[in-house]
């Protein structure tokens, strides 16, 4: 093991490196972020792995239903599990970047978007991978059945394979190629990620160029001020109503890392703002919202307890980090397992479902092993540079 402390920014920080060089945990010691002004904080690990992972398989657990027989459905379609899932997920993926914003990245937006770059774009092409050719397999035996969207003509037609590829871009929608088809339906989750990466990255680039820490409160107060606006004119808000999840996770990690009364009054205004706007989102199935919002409310509260932990080293960090590296290969990969088992069962059934489920976490370890696990030792190298 090595002790490594260097300043960067005012900031001293300190790298413990094992023999492989892998950077294994850090330390903010004293000084701020420029990002987040006050934001200082300590890095050691939170257990959020295993909650990911749950938020993950509630996904799927949503995306399968269809897998079940009819009354066995109800519950799914009336709660809306995947939904929720989603809308807490933004706000996980808010706090983590503000906090990685505040440890690792305060004046580096290119090595932040590199790192967010390498962990969303090369397994979102894996996955793309195996979709286009499970739907290609059975549609030329002629056995591709789809449950809740639909596709004329070939999977292989340039126009959907370049939709796919573009996938990610933010704003993209399949129609500007002809389309209403998309591989992975639900990349438009990953397209409002990328969004947020990229506005975090932007106000790096401010904060740097200006030398101050203004443009990351500006931010911040113009995304809630935008999503308010957003709420109020729009006749038909869609996902994108969502958004304020994100400012509900970036709020929390400043009133956690700085209890005071204006950073409490900045969450306030993001819980109340991410509530009304997932009121507002014509969800797909129509669940009641009567159910939903308690279990959304309660998941977000127990994130943020989560927040307040933390694990030391040993077999339940492990366990942990483990089922959090699982998570958005599941959450990509296990849409062609749903294409599979709906084309080639004969029958609906509970043990067609749990099997399919089973499926969907083998492809996931597949996945994290050949394609996210290869990257993740590079993507330590860019988080733990100082200059």
């Amino acid at each position: 093991m090595l002790l490594t402390c260097a300043t960067y920014n005012g900031n001293q920080r300190i790298f413990v490196t094992g023999k492989t060089g892998k950077a294994i945990d850090t330390t903010v010691v004293k000084g701020s972020p420029s990002f987040l002004p006050g934001a200082a904080t300590s890095a050691m690990y939170r257990p959020l792995g295993m909650f990911r992972f749950c938020l993950a398989l509630l996904v799927v657990l949503q995306h399968f239903q269809h897998l079940l027989p009819a009354a066995a459905r109800v519950i799914f379609s009336r709660m809306g599990f995947g939904a929720i899932a989603v809308c807490v997920f933004f706000a996980v993926s808010g706090f983590v970047v503000a906090e990685a914003v505040a440890v690792f990245y305060a004046a580096r937006p290119g090595a932040f978007l590199a790192n967010r770059a390498l962990r969303m774009v090369p397994p979102y092409l894996a996955a793309l991978a195996l979709a286009v050719f499970v739907h290609a397999a059975l549609w030329q035996s002629g056995h591709l059945v789809l449950w809740d969207y639909t596709l004329v003509g070939s999977p292989l037609a340039p126009a959907k394979l370049l939709a796919g590829l573009v996938g990610l871009v933010p704003g993209f929608n399949p129609r500007w190629f002809g389309e209403d088809f998309e591989f992975i339906p639900f990349v438009w989750t990953l397209r409002m990620e990328v969004a947020f990466y990229l506005v975090t990255a932007g106000t790096l680039v401010a904060t740097v160029k200006l030398r101050a820490g203004w443009p990351g409160a500006a931010a911040i107060g113009a995304g809630l001020v935008m999503s308010a606006a957003f709420l109020l004119l729009s006749s038909k808000p869609g996902a994108l109503s969502t958004a304020p999840m994100f400012l509900v996770g970036v709020s929390l990690f400043l009133f956690q890392a700085r209890p005071e009364g204006s950073r409490a009054v900045v969450l306030l205004v993001a819980i109340v703002l991410a509530a009304a706007g997932f009121v507002s989102w014509r969800q797909h199935g129509a669940p009641v919202l009567a159910l939903q919002l308690p279990l959304l409310a309660l998941l977000l509260a127990l994130f943020a307890w989560l927040v307040t932990r933390r694990l030391a080293a040993g077999l339940r960090k492990r366990l942990d980090r483990r089922l959090g590296d699982l998570s958005y290969p599941l959450y990509l990969n296990h849409y062609a397992v749903g294409i599979l088992a709906t084309s080639l069962a004969p029958r609906a059934s509970l043990v067609l479902y749990a099997g399919a489920v089973m499926a969907a976490l083998l492809l996931a370890v597949c996945a994290e092993r050949l394609v996210d696990r290869r990257l993740r030792r590079v993507r330590d190298r860019i988080r733990s540079v100082l200059v």
